[in-house]
């Protein structure tokens, strides 16, 4: 999301190669030379973004050495609270069954499942199934990046944080309906849901909170791990 766009350009201090909404953030860390790029939501886009990174023809450039996804992610365990860095030991995509091995740069611990899922779904009891499953997290793009990166041979890790959880009632069907491909919302739509529900402000204020200081800690985490590629 484009939240999430800006929290990881911030956080590594990158530079726009252009003018357009996609094109790429340029920068340094460490010894490594750092590109960003938006992917939007869900496994296809996913996929079909990172497919053009690590394609030496395509919209990539240079050769990449390793794929990094930095942002939010749903919460499914009770004790883990909205701001916790999550490190899972494998992800899985839901639509598939297809599991990946998580091997971050580091040393820090690694617990529990990140799930994939194709859409946003705030039905409970897929949830609870979920985290009886052994899942911590869910997101829509995680494990579509380790899906390509696999196949092309590409380390990947993953530096997600949970900004949201399903049975803290900020999450409206509504807020999610109106939200772009993207990642952004419909903002004329959004202000009119306020104005014939005032309620909803609120919850959106927090979720906004919630998830913008998600976001920044999920980009910390990242440059944290890219730092750690130089060990």
């Amino acid at each position: 999301m484009p939240l999430e766009m800006n929290a990881i350009v911030t956080a590594f201090g990158l530079r726009p190669t252009g003018s357009g909404p996609d094109a790429p953030w340029t920068g340094r860390v460490g010894g490594s030379d750092v590109t960003a790029i938006h992917i939007g939501m869900g496994p296809p886009l996913t996929r079909a973004a990172t497919t053009r990174l690590l394609d030496p023809t395509g919209a990539g450039g240079p050769p990449v050495d390793h794929v990094m996804i930095a942002g939010i992610c749903g919460g499914l365990d009770p004790d883990l609270p909205v701001g916790t860095l999550i490190n899972p030991e494998t992800l899985v995509l839901h639509a598939t069954g297809a599991t990946y091995r998580h091997t971050p740069p580091g040393g820090a611990p690694l617990a529990g499942t990140l799930i994939t899922t194709e859409e946003v779904t705030l039905d409970v009891a897929r949830s609870e199934r979920f985290f009886e499953q052994g899942c911590i997290a869910v997101d829509m793009e995680s494990a579509a990046v380790a899906e390509v990166c696999e196949a092309r041979g590409c380390p990947w890790s993953v530096y997600r944080c949970i900004g949201d959880r399903h049975f803290d009632g900020l999450l409206d069907p509504r807020l999610v309906g109106l939200t772009n491909p993207d990642g952004s919302g419909d903002e004329a739509a959004i202000k009119r849901l306020i104005a014939e529900e005032p309620d909803v402000a609120a919850k959106l204020e927090r979720l906004s909170k919630d998830t913008a200081n998600a976001a920044r800690l999920a980009a910390e985490a990242a440059v944290r791990g890219c730092l750690a590629l130089d060990a």
